[in-house]
């Protein structure tokens, strides 16, 4: 067969590739020998040169500092006469900077002077400019006055006749609401007779009819009440069985509760125990923890079956441990828990290849074939055994397959498991830190006496822990799905009977109600027969006395018939009278506030030229203030010139004597500084020769190291070589037995000849082609419909929440609506109360409202707004005139402002279509709300400006210059 043939070619080239390899490996061990003989050699001639060139570089040292010291001296001198020269120069240039100082104080002083005297003459002119301004005011004063005086009688007359007017008008209003009165009590007396005449005609025919319903109700009463008693036996029966029945139920449902209880504990804790098994084995399938590159690698082996040809996949994945050895075993490994295990280096080869194409990363690969086994030797086991504490070597504590025990002892082979810290340092003192320990808590001794420690992060699994806990969990969720399975089956049972129980209840109950309800009607019915029996004896009385009391009526309307037809006369004739009256005072009251006009204007006028005379006298008075400031300024500048000349001159002898006294330490520090540069002279000549000598000695040093590196990468190519055929020599010994399961003794009968290896190897590569063509059997299939399946029903539950979430949505939009509306017709009803209030005031009488178009749909609707000026009808503001209008809308303004004061309000020409009767009623009413709202207005009215506080207007006396002009008329009231 194909195998056969493949075995015996394969394990003949095997057998061949051994012998060579050990012919090979005995002649580098020949080499090795001698070049270590060269190595030894060559290092005790190197040792002694560099003992004589030490002592040498030692003397050059000293000589050195004190050389370095001597020239720091020089240095410093050279600084310190350096300074002295500088400070020379800077003493003579503030000599000359005083002097000239001196000169330009003079000139300042004569300036000075000179500008005071004009000072003096301007604070003369703008002295006199003052008084002259003075006078000015007093004239404009005294024909304000007067003009007020007369302002003030006009209005005081004004005031009094519109108030009679308006006194007359209301009269007027009440009388026609009267005469409303009186006309609609007079029609609704006569329509009152004529129903009481019908009305009494009804009572006799009711009186009758009562009396005879009355003796047909207490024949059904006695008929009631028999039945009733029956009735009621028969429920109290019915009652003992049912407390009975519902008392053996709640005994049932307590049981069933305790066991709902345990059920649910027992379903949390299977639901606990699956999530976790879950997001362990996700973890798994997607390589959590792995390094990009290792992951990289291992997906390319699960997509592709011929990649993955010869990897068996990451470390960590290929090996078990105890879970009391996992954390030390893991330290131990480290990275290399990730490193990939391969078939061969031609294997490892191909992945690393991969990895470099797709840009990947790098990754460790452990071929089976090159890596060798390195274990502590027996009698160090022996040893060790023995020691307290020992717990064994990490390589034994690892569980594999048999073909990856050789990488398990390459690289845990040499590691010593024990119990603590405490134990393991001294297990490697004594055998003088030669191999890695490790304890439980997973702190390390490296080899050559390193420690490793400190806390370990917590981890809910490792890479090496995590196939153990999916395992434990794997078989915890058997356990517990049969547990709850079982209290399922029980709780089943138990609610079956105890709904069976219910269910009979129920009947009962039902028949229970049934009774109760009867009882009920039974005793209902009793009720209303009496009820009715002494309803109609209290019929038959109060028909009787209304037929008695509308023949009274009758009488006493005809005399109030005639008593209002005389009162509505009179109403009528006081009201054509009241009318007359008005319009003969309303002509007097125009006349009157034609000259009220006049004089306004005339008033503002001079008040804005008293403002202005009083702006220029108080900027006179600035100005004297500024050039008196000015001029004791210019003095107190001359009298600290005086005195820094004088500072000045002190100074400069100073300056003088420090000058010659530099002069004289530059002299000493010349002749010290002669003696230093001698001396140093001297030592740099001994430092130069013995650099010569140090310079040489290096050379021959240099020689000695070049020669040794050399002897040393001969060695080390030696030993590379050495590593490389005996991992091959290895590898080929676990291929004949991972593949074959023969050691190199038993191969022996398999060996033959080989003439040709190319050839053969070519024999081996198609014998395992026509092996591998043979295919591969797809197991991915219920993997995917479980992806698949877990992939809807998230879908499906979000889609459910979503859902929800609308719903949920739709639930708050409503109650913010609800809340909305309420607010609104709170907040509504309270401007409402305001509006009203503000329009009274305003127009001094009358009444408004708004009212909502559609009440069903408050925050949409149209509002109206709906007002009653004195002396006119209720109705839509849009019918009223222009200036009532904007009366109304200024009222519903200050209502909306009343019920949310704010510090702050912008009115734009706000009263422009008003009168000015009604101008000065807005200015008053704003005067009155700005105690708590300060108002900037724009407007063109003479009316609100008189009313004011501060007035600001803007001019343009040249073109594109504007220019602000205040004034506060409270400042004038009192200047005046």
């Amino acid at each position: 067969t194909l195998s056969n043939e493949l075995k015996q070619i394969e394990v003949a080239l095997y057998l061949d590739n051994i012998a060579k390899n050990k012919t090979k490996i005995e002649e580098i061990d020949t080499q090795f020998r001698q070049v270590e003989k060269n190595i030894q050699e060559e290092k005790y001639i190197l040792q002694n040169k560099m003992q004589e060139n030490r002592e040498k570089n030692e003397k050059l040292d000293r000589l050195k500092k004190t050389l370095e010291s001597l020239r720091f001296e020089l240095v410093e001198m050279d600084k310190g006469i350096a300074q002295l020269n500088n400070e020379i120069k800077i003493g003579e240039e503030k000599i000359n900077h005083i002097e000239s100082s001196n000169l330009a104080s003079n000139q300042s002083i004569d300036e000075l002077k000179a500008r005071i005297a004009i000072i003096v003459g301007d604070i003369d002119k703008r002295n006199n400019r003052l008084n002259a301004l003075s006078q000015d005011r007093k004239k404009y004063s005294d024909f304000l006055s007067t003009a007020e005086e007369k302002l003030s009688e006009i209005l005081s007359r004004l005031d009094e006749s519109e108030k009679r007017i308006e006194l007359m008008k209301q009269e007027v209003m009440d009388e026609l609401d009267i005469l409303s009165e009186s006309r609609t009590r007079l029609n609704s007396l006569k329509n009152e007779k004529q129903a009481f005449i019908e009305r009494e005609s009804k009572v006799e025919d009711e009186v009758k009819k009562t009396v005879l319903e009355r003796d047909k109700q207490s024949m059904l009463l006695e008929q009631a009440q028999n039945g009733l008693r029956k009735q009621k036996e028969t429920l109290l029966l019915k009652k003992e069985e049912l407390a009975h029945i519902e008392q053996t139920l709640q005994s049932g449902k307590k049981e069933l509760e305790l066991l709902r209880t345990e059920q649910n504990k027992c379903l949390s804790e299977l639901q606990a125990t699956k999530s976790r098994n879950k997001v362990l084995k996700d973890m798994e399938n997607s390589l959590e923890g792995y390094n990009h590159s290792v992951r990289a690698i291992l997906r390319e082996c699960r997509q592709n079956s011929g990649f993955g040809q010869g990897i068996y996949g990451a470390l960590a994945q290929l090996i078990a441990v105890r879970e009391n050895f996992e954390t030390a075993v893991e330290v131990s490994l480290g990275s290399t828990l990730q490193n990939i295990v391969t078939q061969d280096e031609y294997t490892a080869k191909k992945a690393i290849n991969y990895l470099k194409e797709k840009h990947l990363g790098r990754a460790t690969f452990l071929p089976i074939t090159s890596i060798k086994p390195r274990v502590l030797d027996t009698n160090t086991q022996k040893r060790l055994s023995d020691e307290n504490g020992y717990l064994g070597v990490a390589s034994d504590m690892v569980q594999c397959d048999p073909k990856f025990k050789d990488i398990i002892h390459n690289i845990l082979g040499r590691t010593v498991i024990v119990e603590d810290l405490d134990v393991g340092i001294a297990i490697s003192r004594k055998f003088g830190f030669s191999f890695r320990v490790v304890t439980i808590e997973g702190e390390v001794l490296n080899q050559g006496g390193s420690m490793t420690g400190g806390s370990q992060p917590s981890k809910s699994s490792s890479l090496l822990s995590r196939n153990r806990i999916i395992k434990e969990l794997d078989a915890k969720l058997s356990v517990l799905s049969k547990q709850y399975q079982k209290l399922e089956r029980t709780c089943i049972e138990k609610a079956e009977g105890l709904n069976e129980l219910e269910e009979h209840i129920s009947i009962i109950q039902k028949e229970h109600q049934d009774l109760e309800l009867i009882v009920i009607r039974e005793e209902q019915r009793v009720l209303s027969i009496q009820d009715t029996i002494e309803e109609l004896g209290s019929k038959q009385q109060m028909l009787l006395a209304d037929k008695n009391e509308l023949s009274r009526n009758v009488q006493a309307l005809e005399d109030d018939i005639l008593f209002e037809s005389k009162k509505l006369t009179e109403i009528e004739q006081n009201i054509a009278s009241l009318k007359a009256t008005i319009e003969e005072h309303q002509l007097k009251s125009k006349a009157e506030q034609a000259s009220r006009d006049a004089i306004h204007m005339d008033i503002n006028d001079y008040k804005v030229s008293v403002n202005s005379v009083l702006e220029s006298m108080e900027q006179t008075r600035d100005s004297i203030r500024s050039l008196n400031e000015e001029k004791t300024l210019l003095e107190n500048n001359i009298d600290k010139r005086l005195l820094d000349q004088e500072k000045n001159k002190e100074r400069v002898e100073v300056l003088k004597a420090e000058i010659a006294s530099q002069k004289e330490k530059i002299k000493q520090q010349n002749e010290y500084k002669l003696g230093k540069n001698l001396k140093l002279e001297g030592i740099a000549d001994e430092v130069a020769a013995l650099e010569d000598e140090v310079s040489g000695m290096l050379e021959v040093v240099s020689s000695h190291t070049d020669s040794i590196n050399i002897l040393q990468d001969q060695y080390n190519k030696l030993e590379v070589r050495k590593a490389k055929l005996e991992t091959e020599l290895e590898a080929i010994q676990n291929r004949l037995w991972d593949e074959y399961e023969l050691t190199y003794g038993n191969a022996e009968e398999y060996r033959t000849e080989i003439s040709n290896i190319r050839q053969t190897q070519t024999r081996i590569n198609e014998l395992k082609a026509e092996i591998r063509e043979m295919g591969h059997v797809n197991v991915s299939a219920i993997e995917d419909y479980s992806k698949t399946n877990e992939r809807y029903n998230f879908l499906f539950k979000q889609k459910n929440d979503l859902v929800k979430s609308k719903e949920k949505l739709n639930r708050i939009i409503q109650e913010m609506l609800a809340i909305m509306k309420k607010q609104f017709l709170e907040e509504f009803k309270r401007i409402n109360k305001n509006f009203n209030e503000v329009f009274r005031e305003l127009f001094e009488g009358g009444r408004a409202e708004i009212v909502l178009a559609d009440p069903q749909n408050v925050l949409e609707c149209d509002i109206d707004i709906i007002a009653q000026p004195p002396g006119k009808k209720f109705q839509n503001m849009l019918l009223l005139s222009g200036g009532e209008r904007a009366m109304t809308a200024i009222a519903l303004l200050f209502a909306i402002l009343k019920l949310r004061p704010a510090p702050f309000c912008i009115l734009d020409e706000i009263e422009a279509s008003l009168d000015d009767a009604n101008v000065y009623k807005f200015a008053d009413y704003l005067k009155k709300f700005s105690d708590t709202t300060q108002f900037i207005i724009i407007t063109h009215r003479k009316g609100t400006m008189e009313s004011c506080d501060a007035l600001y207007g803007v001019t343009m006396q040249e073109y594109g210059i504007s220019s602000v002009v205040s004034l506060k008329l409270s400042d004038v009231d009192k200047a005046v």
